[in-house]
């Protein structure tokens, strides 16, 4: 499981980069960054856990989980439910556009 992290003033330079991009919303600030990385690494773990510890699962970054039928659905949706795998639920049949990019990240 990735545990990168980076330094409070890692997260600050972030901040002052994307504030050039800013069209919309609040003014980031070192601490949304931080917040937003935190949530990247949580999907990026629940991925990695889904489709590496989980026997016959099925993961890529088009279909994602790629559910399909009764009973891929009932295990799925029994899966999800669960607090840790929560972050799966999105993509139950579409991929995460970040995934490779976090991949190289971490």
């Amino acid at each position: 499981m990735a545990g990168t992290s980076f330094k409070e003033a890692t997260f600050n330079e972030a901040a002052k980069y994307i504030e050039n991009l800013r069209t919309v919303g609040p003014v980031k600030t070192g601490a949304h960054c931080k917040n937003k990385w935190a949530m990247l690494k949580q999907i990026y773990n629940a991925i990695e856990l889904y489709w590496s510890h989980k026997s016959g699962c099925h993961w890529d970054n088009e279909r994602g989980a790629n559910i399909e039928g009764p009973a891929a659905e009932a295990v799925w949706e029994e899966y999800v439910s669960r607090k840790p795998n929560f972050p799966m639920k999105s993509f139950k049949n579409s991929g995460w556009p970040y995934y490779s990019k976090m991949e190289e990240i971490l």
